[in-house]
């Protein structure tokens, strides 16, 4: 019989605008697995950064170099629109996030990366090092984005707990992958229906997720 080896660890990335459910979507998706699957995100990030480096602190003495929010006109009919600004630490800190994935999947630690950050360099810095990871054969990586139409955005986001704004901004900008494996549009759909169909594709693009299964014979 030939020597057991074990199933590559799961990285689930969910992308999407602030308010398209991804949160709750990856609570769904942890509650269904068999198998462990770490949260890291932007809001895993962002509950560690410093609170001058931050930008819900009015004065953040830092926020230029971390995050801080930004007004951005609006287009007519829509409420305020607004966006998080990067500076270099803020970057800095996005890529060590990105360090921080590849390192938990090296160890053989399966990861649900709760949304990334508009901001493409940071998003291609992931996407580079999730590739590598894959072509080695280290990983099974899957990016799902989540799209959901303005209007309903905007209904989201008044229920939401981050700033208003931000949807509708995200919305607007291209998306965070240009190739994800899967795409949902979560318009005018409860969030059991939005994680049966996630669920439905990710039992048949990694069965252990559904098995629990740590090993394979080969």
């Amino acid at each position: 019989m030939n020597s057991p080896s074990p199933v590559k660890p799961l990285c689930l990335v969910i992308n999407g605008p602030s308010a398209a459910g991804k949160s709750t979507l990856t609570t769904a998706i942890q509650e269904r697995a068999e198998a462990a699957l770490l949260r890291f995100g932007l809001d895993e990030l962002f509950r560690m950064v410093p609170d001058h480096w931050g930008g819900g602190l009015a004065g953040a003495r830092h926020s230029d170099l971390g995050f801080r929010y930004e007004e951005v006109e609006a287009a007519e009919g829509h409420e305020r629109v607004r966006r998080i600004r990067t500076g270099p630490d803020g970057m800095l800190m996005l890529k060590a996030m990105n360090a921080a994935v590849v390192a938990m999947l090296r160890a053989g630690q399966g990861v649900i990366v709760d949304g990334q950050a508009f901001e493409p360099e940071a998003n291609r810095d992931l996407e580079v090092r999730l590739a590598a990871l894959g072509e080695e054969g280290a990983a099974a990586v899957a990016i799902v984005e989540l799209r959901t139409d303005d209007s309903d955005l905007a209904d989201r986001q008044r229920r939401h707990e981050h700033p208003a704004g931000l949807s509708l901004f995200h919305n607007g900008q291209p998306p965070q992958s240009p190739q994800p494996d899967l795409v949902i549009d979560t318009t005018g759909r409860d969030a059991a229906q939005v994680a049966d169909r996630l669920w439905d594709w990710l039992v048949a693009f990694y069965p252990a997720v559904a098995t629990g299964t740590r090993t394979t014979f080969e």
